[in-house]
């Protein structure tokens, strides 16, 4: 193949780390639509589980699935790793695609063990795979791990495709290990809406002041940041499930000290179109001093 332009794009470019999906059925009895369905958006939900997997490398990097083979007894499709939307500097790389099929092997293993995970654990898990982002091949800078939310969204995918076809046994094969996904009862879904052109995250610890605590599971809370009201998710569901269990209450004054993350959007102009804050983690309720009365 001949090279004609430096920044053309290719098509695909194949990457290590061929993956097995394997869904039980009952021959003669389950209806082969219902398979296929489940089959399919299994692959959709791992194919967006990549992305985000990639989103801190290169958000126009498109990861899709590519069938290598079909076997039978149980439906067992082999699948391929490739990526779309591949600038023509990085294929001449052979370690880059090493690195990035070990990357999504890796990523898709460990993420896939814990698709219940809450916020915080994301968290540990994108930490711990932060080795693996910074081990680029030489002559690239270290990456890191992508965003909480777009991992939990991803996962949230494949909770929803493994609802598809409940009951029937599904696993996810690697070279790392074997991954049953198991059957969750699931809601229905929220669309979002397309990411902009260009996006900025802000992670940090920080003192929230609660202004208005979310009664009612919403997730939606209000808390004063820099003297102003300001709304933020609570992505840290087990904290949120305990406080509305009354396992622990909060008054009027008191903080949150926070693991957070701020997605700042941009157009392609470098307008700022939206904002949105995120709370991953509480790590601890602060109280202000008790007024005590003048005698």
């Amino acid at each position: 193949m001949i090279i004609a332009c430096m920044d053309r794009i290719l098509d695909s470019q194949f990457v290590e780390g061929e993956i097995g999906l394997v869904i039980d059925y009952e021959p003669g009895k389950t209806l082969a639509v219902d398979v296929l369905h489940a089959a399919m958006g299994m692959i959709q939900a791992l194919d967006k589980l990549d992305s985000a997997l990639l989103s801190s490398v290169d958000m126009s990097l498109q990861p899709v699935s590519v069938l290598n083979d079909v076997q039978h007894s149980s439906l067992k499709m082999l699948l391929a790793r490739a990526l779309r939307n591949l600038p023509d500097d990085a294929i001449h790389s052979l370690d880059w695609k090493k690195w990035i099929g070990g990357l999504l092997v890796k990523g898709k293993y460990k993420l896939l063990q814990n698709i219940e995970a809450d916020a915080p654990e994301i968290r540990k898990i994108l930490v711990d795979l932060n080795d693996e982002y910074k081990a680029a091949p030489v002559g690239l800078l270290g990456y890191s791990p992508p965003t909480v939310s777009d991992v939990s969204d991803a996962l949230d995918s494949v909770i929803q495709a493994r609802s598809a076809l409940a009951g029937h046994r599904m696993e996810v094969q690697t070279e790392l290990g074997d991954v049953i996904i198991p059957d969750i009862t699931v809601h229905a879904d929220q669309a979002k809406d397309d990411g902009p052109q260009q996006t900025v995250v802000n992670t940090g610890i920080e003192f929230f002041k609660i202004k208005s605590p979310d009664m009612l599971g919403s997730s939606q809370w209000q808390v004063l940041r820099n003297g102003r009201n300001t709304r933020v998710d609570m992505l840290h569901q087990r904290w949120l499930d305990a406080y509305h269990a009354r396992e622990f209450s909060i008054l009027p004054g008191d903080s949150l000290k926070c693991a957070f993350e701020e997605t700042v959007t941009y157009d392609s102009s470098g307008n700022e179109i939206d904002r949105s804050l995120a709370i991953v983690e509480v790590k601890e309720i602060i109280s202000p001093p008790v007024q005590r009365p003048l005698i």
